[in-house]
């Protein structure tokens, strides 16, 4: 193995429930068996060509097109985060979303405003997202458990938090 990978083991995903208590709460979602596009979204192109050009056409970056993060589950329907989930697809709120991986085993805690903070002390890798659930489908089969895919459509830029040094 190579030294300082991290096993997905252990990683969670953490969200703030202000819908459904009076007291917003940190919801840690119940049995993610995945999370994809993380880090995804191409940057857009402005043209910049010019009429004279005669062979290729020029472009700069422009703003970045989050892409989706997709999270398959195994449903638990008396899990209180697989509930509010449809709750937040209905109201279309945009939330802040944090994936933690397992370098660490601290959660997440909530500042005095509400928002998620991401362990400190000791440090663990972590991005944090605003997205707002799109799609909640729950897939049921032959000789299967019920299953099911949390879609994420992201708003802004993702906010990472590593555990190490960061490059200069």
């Amino acid at each position: 193995m190579t030294t300082g990978t991290v096993r997905t083991q252990g990683t969670h995903l953490y969200f703030v429930d202000d819908l459904t208590s009076s007291e917003p709460q940190l919801i840690k979602l119940l049995c993610p068996t995945g999370i994809t596009g993380i880090g995804g979204g191409a940057k857009t192109q402005i043209p910049t060509t010019c009429l004279d050009e005669l062979q290729d056409e020029t472009s700069m970056p422009g703003l970045g097109s989050p892409s989706p993060i997709s999270v398959p589950f195994n449903f638990i329907p008396s899990g209180r985060s697989h509930q509010v989930l449809f709750e937040l697809k209905r109201l279309g709120t945009v939330k802040t979303w944090m994936a933690l991986l397992s370098d660490g085993d601290e959660p997440p805690t909530l500042d005095s405003d509400d928002e998620m903070v991401p362990p400190a002390s000791p440090l663990r890798t972590s991005v944090e997202f605003d997205a707002y659930v799109s799609e909640v489908n729950i897939d049921i089969a032959t000789n299967e458990i019920v299953r099911g895919t949390l879609t994420l459509q992201r708003s802004g830029a993702e906010r990472w938090h590593w555990n190490g040094p960061v490059p200069a």
